[in-house]
């Protein structure tokens, strides 16, 4: 018989997920900020959530995913506030996911795997 690993529920994915809101397109602030400052949010966002920062964006990847003048324009229209080294998304740890949760789950989701595993076992009878 061949163990198999259980099927992990949306819920308890590994990796988090940049969660953007059904009324983006035409949310004021997104139209404030204008198309090209939204892609710069867009890939931001992803970014942040793969590295777990917190919404944090340090100043030196603005250049990679965008320009100075869009994380201006993000600013202004309110979705990101500039602080030393960078720019925070307004409001991050209402709409995403904190370090320290994906961390736990990230614990939590190993240890039942692992468990699972241990009791799942081949034992060679």
């Amino acid at each position: 018989m061949v163990a198999r690993l259980p099927v992990l529920r949306a819920e308890s994915r590994l990796m988090p997920w940049f969660k953007v809101d059904d009324n983006l397109a035409f949310h004021t602030k997104s139209l404030r900020a204008g198309n090209a400052a939204m892609g710069l949010w867009v890939r931001a966002g992803s970014w942040s959530a793969q590295q777990l920062t917190d919404g944090f964006i340090p100043d030196e990847l603005v250049g990679q995913l965008g320009d100075r003048r869009q994380a201006g324009a993000l600013v202004r229209a309110g979705l990101w506030h500039q602080e030393d080294g960078g720019f925070r998304f307004h409001e991050w740890d209402e709409r995403q996911p904190l370090r320290r949760a994906v961390e736990d789950k990230r614990k939590k989701t190993a240890e039942r795997v692992r468990q699972w595993r241990e009791n799942h076992r081949e034992t060679g009878e």
